[in-house]
């Protein structure tokens, strides 16, 4: 006999059904370190509607803390499920426990277009062989030039070397009393100083870190060479076209840099695509109808020509999430063409095929040329010091020297003193 069920009853059950789903929500989080936390959190709003159950918490930091944050949480079992790294960090973070191997999950939950279509997947392999991070993004770095003050000072050629970009810096200033080259100049954990020392290196010949003809690692450079650079630098500041004022900002990103390109203070900046398009964007908001004054071009070259890195970000997961497939799926998602198309444009995809199809247009043609000349990390990578510490390293080093903490010698001694310890 079928046995009568009342409207309490039945309000009852409902009840209990829905909060049993509630209680069965999932919830991981995602820590982002760029400027679009509006498009991400609408990227992540399309998500949680492909997955019913699954509730995302938007993380943001800047890139400068979020490194060393994020190996303090999971130290200690804590920090977000999914994480936004940049490309050289996941081997430096695998080896120390903080990221899950992906590795299982790649074999048996493929994604878009396959591993092998991913740009620079040999950077997220860790010494043990396992996978710690997906590739997400691509970029390099390019010269931008405010053509209207070029014009000003009667520069008449983008610089293609080395002291041509100096002259241009120093006749800017002294004809407009504007900013010339602008660069950040601190010496700060995740410091600009640090890609500006390589490329300088890396267009004339040397490199921090080389394979040795054993088969191991080995320092490239000299202390002259390391000198060299930091001269050479520091001379901007010494001559006044780059303000003193640099010494205390250490991000390519910041407001500073962004603010001088937009509104004419500054000729000369250096900085990835995302940054650019950010300087174009408040351009045209403030100056309806007006050609924005702006050309990129690739950075100056020595006798190996222009040489920037191969850039970019990746996506890992913390070995600490209790929800790993969930997290999974997240990185699954967001490395999606048409997720980097509609709510991530200021990069370029990390993959092969959607890079294929990408019209950079004239104003990013700079970035695109740059992008064939851009090394990888190679050596750096491969070998056994840190990227990380090196980094730190550079930044400490020009920094103590810019501010006459330390002769050019001590301080260009002790970083090469650091890299060889790191190297043994």
């Amino acid at each position: 006999m079928k046995k009568y069920v009342g409207p309490l009853i039945t309000m009852l059950a409902v009840s209990t059904a829905s909060a049993t789903a509630a209680a069965q929500d999932i919830n991981i989080s995602f820590r982002f370190n760029d400027p679009e936390s509006q498009e991400m959190r609408a990227a992540l709003d399309q998500f949680e509607a492909e997955n019913p159950g699954v509730k995302v918490e938007l993380q943001t930091i800047a890139w400068g803390e979020s490194r060393a944050q994020f190996l303090r949480e999971a130290a200690v079992g804590e920090g977000p499920d999914v994480v936004h790294i940049a490309f050289v960090w996941p081997r430096d973070m695998g080896a120390a426990g903080a990221l899950l191997p992906l590795n299982d999950f790649l074999d048996n939950q493929p994604i878009q277009n396959g591993f092998d279509d991913f740009i620079a997947t040999e950077l997220a392999v860790g010494a043990d062989g396992n996978i710690y991070g997906v590739p997400w993004t691509t970029d390099t770095w390019a010269m931008v030039y405010r053509t209207d003050l070029l014009e000003q000072a009667g520069v008449t050629e983008i610089p293609g070397t080395w002291d041509a970009l100096r002259d241009a810096s120093r006749k800017i200033h002294e004809e407009t009393g504007k900013v010339g080259f602008g660069f950040p100049a601190g010496s700060a954990s995740s410091n600009t100083l640090w890609f500006l020392a390589n490329y300088y290196w890396w267009s004339n010949g040397p490199a921090l870190v080389v394979e040795s003809d054993g088969g191991g690692f080995e320092t490239g450079i000299t202390v002259d060479q390391i000198v060299e650079a930091m001269q050479y630098y520091h001379s901007y500041l010494q001559e006044g076209h780059n303000p003193e004022a640099m010494l205390g900002v250490n991000s390519w990103f910041d407001p500073s840099i962004l603010e001088g390109l937009t509104n004419g203070e500054q000729a000369i900046g250096i900085m990835p695509p995302q940054q650019f398009k950010q300087i174009l964007a408040s351009f045209e908001e403030r100056n309806p109808g007006v050609e924005p004054p702006f050309v990129t071009a690739t950075t100056p070259g020595g006798p190996e020509g222009p040489k920037t890195h191969l850039g970019g970000r990746m996506l890992g997961i913390n070995s600490n999430t209790e929800h790993p497939e969930i997290a999974w799926k997240l990185v699954e998602f967001m490395t999606r063409q048409e997720v980097l198309v509609e709510y991530y444009g200021n990069q370029f995809p990390a993959q092969k095929t959607p890079l294929q199809s990408i019209e950079f247009g004239p104003a990013l043609g700079g970035f695109a040329e740059q992008l064939t000349l851009a090394r990888s990390w190679g050596a750096y990578s491969d070998g056994p010091a840190q990227i990380g510490s090196m980094w730190d390293d550079t930044g400490r080093a020009f920094g103590s020297a810019f501010i006459g903490e330390k002769s050019y010698e001590e301080a260009a001694t002790e970083l090469l003193q650091s890299v060889e310890d790191q190297l043994k």
